[in-house]
C-alpha cells in the first residue's frame, strides 16, 4: 500500500485527498470544541470558543496557502482574495476579513484570548475601538461589526470605553469555511493553474 495520499503522479488526486483529509480534522476538531459543557462560571453550557475560533482562521490561512501557492506573507489581503472566490459575499469582504483576523485570530494566536480593545488604527477606520462577542450559533453572516457604543468595566483595571463589537458565530464560520474547502477541492480538478500553486505549496511544506 503506498504512503501516500493517493499516487504522487496523479496530482489532482493528491491534492483532492490532501484537501479533503485535512477538511476532515477540522470538522472532528470543530465537533470537539463546540460540544457543549457545564459552565464553571455561570449557569447553563460553554464551548471551547476560542480554539474554535482559532481552527477556522488556521484552516483559511492553509487555504489561502495552497490557493496561491505560497505559505508566506499571508496577510488580510492574500485571505481576502480567496474568501472572493469561496466564501459567501459580501459576508466576507475586505473590511470583514481584516477584522477577523487582526482584531481576533492575531490575538488568540498570541494570547489565546482575544483580551482587551482593539483600535483600529486604518486609514478611514475612524479609530474604531472594537470588543467581540462569540457564540457557538448558526446566525449569518458569521462575521459582522455592529456600532455599539459602551464601556469595559469588569475585566479590564479601569473602564475602558469602546464603539464597536463584532459578533462571531462560530458553527456558521466553520461552516462556511469548510464549504469553501469543498469547492476549491472541486475546482482544482479543472483548473491547471490551482494544481500548480497546489504543487508549489506542497515542495515549500516538503521540500525534497
Amino acid at each position: 500500500m503506498s504512503d501516500h495520499r493517493a499516487a504522487p503522479d496523479d496530482p489532482v488526486a493528491f491534492a483532492r485527498s490532501f484537501i479533503d483529509g485535512r477538511l476532515r480534522g477540522f470538522e472532528k476538531d470543530i465537533r470537539i470544541c463546540l460540544t457543549p459543557v457545564k459552565s464553571e462560571t455561570r449557569p447553563g453550557n460553554t464551548h471551547a470558543y476560542f480554539p474554535a475560533l482559532s481552527a477556522c482562521c488556521s484552516l483559511l490561512e492553509y487555504l489561502t496557502a495552497m490557493h496561491r501557492g505560497n505559505t508566506r506573507g499571508i496577510g488580510s489581503q492574500q485571505i481576502s482574495a480567496f474568501a472572493r472566490q469561496y466564501l459567501p459575499q459580501p459576508d466576507y469582504d475586505s473590511d470583514t476579513v481584516r477584522i477577523l483576523f487582526e482584531a481576533l485570530r492575531h490575538p488568540v494566536a498570541h494570547r489565546g484570548i482575544a483580551s482587551g480593545v482593539w483600535v483600529d488604527r486604518v486609514p478611514g477606520g475612524n479609530q474604531r475601538r472594537v470588543v467581540w462577542q462569540v457564540d457557538a450559533s448558526t446566525r449569518r453572516p458569521a462575521c459582522r461589526l455592529v456600532e455599539k457604543n459602551g464601556v469595559l468595566r469588569k475585566d479590564p483595571p479601569w473602564p475602558t470605553p469602546y464603539t464597536h463589537r463584532v459578533h462571531m458565530s462560530l458553527r456558521k464560520l466553520s461552516a462556511d469555511i469548510r464549504d469553501a474547502a469543498r469547492a476549491y477541492s472541486k475546482a482544482i480538478v479543472n483548473d491547471a493553474a490551482l494544481v500548480r500553486n497546489f504543487q508549489a505549496c506542497m515542495r515549500q511544506l516538503y521540500p525534497l
